[in-house]
């Protein structure tokens, strides 16, 4: 810990953590993120129990990668990007945007079908045990 603000110089700023000021002790959990909160506000460490002021900077990173080009599987349109999917309501591959978008409502619309189905039967079952 220093005793004056000239007695030693601490890393506090752009660090990966919370760095207090004064005495260099490091907050553990100055991770945690929540919409909105990139101005902390007045801290106090837990160490030297002094105030300080922290702030977040945020920062976003992009990837990319090359979209699949070739021939869409069912409307047969060429060079075209093409995508594969597959989820719990249903899979598809090699379909262009287009016919791919329309492939997922179709599987959104059976899978609404069949709960409400469900439940209808759950209900029926319900009344007649009433």
């Amino acid at each position: 810990m220093c005793d004056t603000d000239d007695d030693c110089t601490i890393d506090h700023e752009y660090t990966d953590e919370i760095i207090c000021p004064y005495c260099g002790s490091e907050f553990s959990d100055s991770d945690d993120i929540e919409p909105n909160d990139e101005i902390l506000g007045l801290q106090y460490c837990e160490e030297c129990e002094k105030g300080f002021y922290a702030f977040r900077s945020v920062t976003v990173d992009y990837s990319t990668e090359k979209a699949t080009y070739g021939t869409c599987k069912h409307c047969g349109e060429k060079n075209v990007v093409v995508e594969d999917y597959h989820s719990s309501l249903g899979a598809y591959e090699g379909l262009c945007v287009p016919c791919g978008g329309k492939e997922k409502r179709r599987f959104r619309d059976e899978y609404m079908k069949r709960l409400e189905t469900r439940v209808g039967q759950i209900r029926k079952d319900g009344e007649r045990n009433a």
